[in-house]
């Protein structure tokens, strides 16, 4: 049934390691923009990942466009979020220093904010520059130069983009992976552009097919035309994609996410990938999703606000002790962050109302939320207190 039904079944263990030991990992371009979102440790880590397989990375000629035609927007998306901060701040202090109108503070309370407002900008003001740097001196982009030197894969040409466009039409009418999902997209100037995805695809093809290997894709584009979703989780690519990879190159396919693939990277090398890192991709991940999902007014998601079932006090202090009785550590906690992004969040649980619920628990002393320094790196870690 397995070789009849290939896409229907996950690769075993011994499966799984041999892909890894004989693949070529493939990137997408949101893999690489998302590296202008990522705070500097967070990048760091992801870097390193991508480094430690160097000898074997590619990226497909349309996913190094996208992320060459991006970058400059995304990092002036990011400057904006630092103006926003500025004014919010700045328009704070400006209110609550007004001594004729309500709220007042008193005079040590508001020297103190007005002291502490003046850092925040001072460094908020100097973080953007160096964002702002990056329009005309971009160390990220040298980073992904020297990444994909000599890896990055080929255009087609002109007849062979017409026979794919052709082929897309089709292929979106009856909703066959991937790229549907982008059928609507303006062209902007580019006729080609709502079918980019399908691209990559055609370009994995032919670069399995010329290299006689398996594919490993890293993307973080979790659009239902790519990966096969259940209750919430992501069980792997779509059927009908590891058939047509198998059936068109004779080689087998798998995909990951950056957090699932910098955490089996991790595990496969032995070394340990920091759960404030894994947290932190995974928020990334999920805000680019609901923007996505906002500008797409024809998902059925877009006008709901929540989607996110919400744990109770005692739901989320079991969850939190069957976390600890399975990941034991020397304190018996674990990163906040992680824990509640990370563990809850891929169960599909609402992640502001879990950190509510436990700010709530924290202050009935029911659970520790406590900072910790380790390799020079401050993090907020949670644990159950022993109330006897």
């Amino acid at each position: 049934m397995r070789t009849t039904f290939p896409g229907h079944f996950r690769p075993n263990d011994g499966g799984f390691e041999l892909l890894w030991a004989e693949c070529i990992f493939a990137v997408d371009a949101n893999v690489l923009l998302n590296l202008y979102r990522y705070s500097p440790e967070t990048r760091q880590e992801l870097e390193k990942t991508l480094t430690s397989v160097k000898d074997r990375l590619f990226i497909p000629h349309q996913a190094a466009k996208e992320f060459l035609r991006n970058r400059l927007g995304v990092t002036a998306g990011q400057a904006e979020e630092y103006t926003k901060a500025i004014k919010t701040i700045d328009d704070l202090s400006c209110t609550l220093s007004n001594k004729k109108k309500h709220p007042f503070l008193a005079g040590n309370e508001l020297q103190n904010f007005v002291d502490l407002a003046e850092k925040l900008l001072s460094q908020l003001e100097s973080q953007k520059t160096e964002l702002l740097g990056r329009l005309t001196n971009d160390e990220i982009l040298e980073f992904v130069e020297l990444l994909f030197s000599g890896n990055t894969g080929a255009p087609f040409d002109d007849a062979q983009m017409r026979t794919l466009a052709a082929e897309g039409e089709s292929r979106y009418q009856n909703e066959i992976p991937p790229g549907y999902k982008d059928g609507k997209k303006n062209s902007s100037g580019d006729p080609y552009r709502k079918y980019g995805d399908l691209i990559v695809w055609k370009q994995l093809i032919r670069k399995a097919k010329d290299a006689s290997k398996p594919i490993i894709f890293v993307t973080d584009d979790k659009k239902e035309d790519w990966l096969l979703e259940q209750s919430g989780r992501t069980i792997g690519p779509r059927v009908e994609l590891r058939e047509e990879f198998i059936k068109e190159a004779s080689k087998d396919f798998w995909m990951y996410t950056v957090d699932k693939f910098m955490e089996e990277a991790a595990n496969i090398s032995n070394t340990k990938v920091s759960e404030e890192a894994i947290a932190e991709i995974i928020e990334v991940s999920e805000v680019a999703k609901s923007e996505s999902l906002l500008k797409d007014t024809s998902s059925p998601q877009a006008s709901q606000k929540s989607i996110h079932p919400i744990l109770s006090e005692d739901e989320i202090l079991d969850q939190l002790t069957e976390f600890l009785d399975s990941h034991p550590s020397d304190d018996n906690s674990v990163g906040l962050r992680y824990f509640v992004v990370n563990y809850l969040g891929r169960q599909n649980y609402e992640i502001n109302h879990s950190y509510a619920r436990l700010n709530a628990l924290s202050d009935r002393e029911h659970v520790e939320i406590f900072k910790k320094e380790q390799n020079g790196i401050s993090s907020m870690r949670i644990r159950l207190r022993n109330n006897g």
